[in-house]
């Protein structure tokens, strides 16, 4: 009996390969194409193939693998995963349950095995759901040049937790259509100075590290459009609920709708435009009465393993009285990649972000007499190092940078760095 597990849990170190030295899919198939009968290289194979995204070549493998060795239970158990990782649930769901009823599986991979096919069934009765929790450490560096007594130089770091999820029920219709429930609540440890450096005149501190709370909630209905000239089409209409505590006398609740419409011209390229009105009157502390906000988008997939996108948003605020409050546009490039290592066994993907745009906003609170207007951009490296289908550690570094151009701040801003570190795990 050749077992294909054993393969892909063997260490490559224990056979010359290094992470960094790993093979790349050409001279992987090579290798593959020349040993037909060795287990462990089409273990190696199909673990290249998988890093890389190409689940229909590590799909196809192991298929062929299972036509010759059918009573593989480890096999059958490593392609219900594959299948899952695509969405192809009902094969996903015959491949694990076929490995259970080998009775070649340990205690863990049999867990592994009912939760695939548990998964699956939900899936194919047209729900699916997931549920993160993050936990992590953020060091953020402020380097402050405005007058303001709070405003200065500082180095804080605290701990930030967030859960996070989402449920999918599929309404059975040949366009896909489907309600979406998602929700999201963190707390974050931070600095924050809402009364920039004047809280004292109204017998409140000055900046100070605080717990910032940020949650959402929302509900959208997902509806796929009759094309013929693009791959794909959709139009999605939600509404949402957000809440952010600032400072102990700073409430952000909001209540919200939002309009988005998704075009697929081909399988490798996707176009987006949205709108949304959101009902601030319930918050505390603030100006602003409502708010109105735009994105409009698109990216392409380069490869399977790398792809690009551009984004321009826009952000208004206004009082009661229907003045602008506040105001923020941008422009922005992202860049989403694989990287050829595996470090410690983990799937290494990437993301940068570069932004920029202009400003307008009102002090908190609204008896202080500043605006604020000028100028930012901002950059991002994210990094995700994916050690199972359900645990993940991420890494990222985040630089903003702000330039006020109004008289008495002009030539002055800021450059805030943030580094985080964070592990996620997946229900």
């Amino acid at each position: 009996m050749k077992h294909l597990l054993a393969a892909l849990l063997v260490s490559t170190t224990a056979f010359g390969l290094s992470a960094a030295q790993a093979e790349t899919l050409d001279s992987a198939f090579a290798t593959r194409y020349a040993n037909p009968e060795d287990v462990f290289v089409l273990g190696e194979y199909i673990r290249t193939a998988t890093s890389q995204g190409q689940y229909d070549q590590a799909i196809s493998s192991i298929e062929e693998h299972l036509v010759r060795f059918a009573d593989d239970g480890q096999a059958r158990l490593a392609a219900a995963r594959l299948y899952a990782n695509v969405g192809s649930w009902e094969l996903a769901k015959k491949q694990a349950d076929e490995a259970i009823a080998s009775g070649q599986l340990s205690a863990a991979e049999t867990v592994d095995a009912n939760e695939i096919s548990r998964r699956a069934a939900q899936a194919i009765a047209g729900f699916e759901w997931f549920v993160d929790a993050t936990a992590g450490v953020r060091v953020t560096s402020f380097d402050i040049d405005v007058p303001f007594n709070s405003w200065r130089d500082r180095t804080v770091t605290g701990a930030y937790g967030e859960l996070a999820g989402a449920l999918r029920y599929d309404l059975g219709t040949a366009l896909g259509n489907a309600i979406i429930l998602a929700g999201r609540f963190g707390v974050t440890r931070e600095f924050q100075d809402a009364f920039l450096g004047s809280g004292f005149i109204y017998g409140q501190p000055d900046g100070d590290v605080v717990n910032a709370i940020d949650g959402r909630a929302s509900a959208t209905f997902d509806m796929g459009l009759p094309v013929e000239a693009f791959d794909a089409a959709r139009l999605q209409v939600g509404v949402f609920t957000d809440y952010s505590k600032l400072h102990p006398t700073i409430r952000y609740r909001s209540l919200g709708g939002v309009v988005r419409g998704v075009v697929m011209p081909t399988v490798d390229t996707r176009l987006y435009a949205e709108y949304s009105y959101e009902d601030l009157s319930e918050s505390d502390g603030i100006y602003s009465d409502h708010a109105q906000g735009w994105e409009v988008g698109g990216s392409i997939r380069l490869s399977q393993a790398h792809s690009i996108g551009i984004a321009g948003r826009g952000r208004y605020e206004y009082g009661i009285n229907g003045t602008m409050t506040g105001r923020i546009e941008e422009a922005e490039f992202s860049y989403s990649g694989r990287l050829p290592f595996q470090p410690f066994g983990t799937i290494w993907t990437h993301d940068v972000v570069l932004a920029a745009g202009t400003f307008y906003a009102v002090a908190i609170p609204p008896s202080l007499p500043q605006n604020f207007t000028g100028d930012h951009w901002r950059a991002e490296w994210i990094h995700h190092f994916q050690i199972d289908g359900h645990n993940r550690i991420d890494a990222s570094w985040e630089v903003t940078n702000t330039d006020f151009d109004q008289p008495a701040l002009s030539g002055r801003g800021s450059i805030i760095h943030a580094f985080s570190l964070g592990y996620t795990h997946r229900f």
